[in-house]
């Protein structure tokens, strides 16, 4: 497995858990409308845009490579 092939999986995984745990909080903070769900919502977005934001520039820097 190349090291762009486990970024992309790597971050795709990531990403795909950051989404889980901000419908996670979306769903704690409608049921018990708690400050945990929505910290789980905002770690969760804040968390998942960074994650496309590194993603899409360790894709840019490792398409450079041979």
């Amino acid at each position: 497995m190349s090291l762009r092939v486990f970024h992309v999986v790597f971050i795709t995984v990531s990403v795909a858990l950051m989404l889980y745990l901000t419908v996670w909080g979306v769903r704690d903070f409608m049921a018990a409308r708690s400050s945990l769900g929505i910290s789980m919502i905002i770690f969760g977005v804040a968390g998942g845009a960074s994650l496309v934001w590194y993603g899409m520039r360790v894709f840019h820097k490792l398409k450079e490579l041979p």
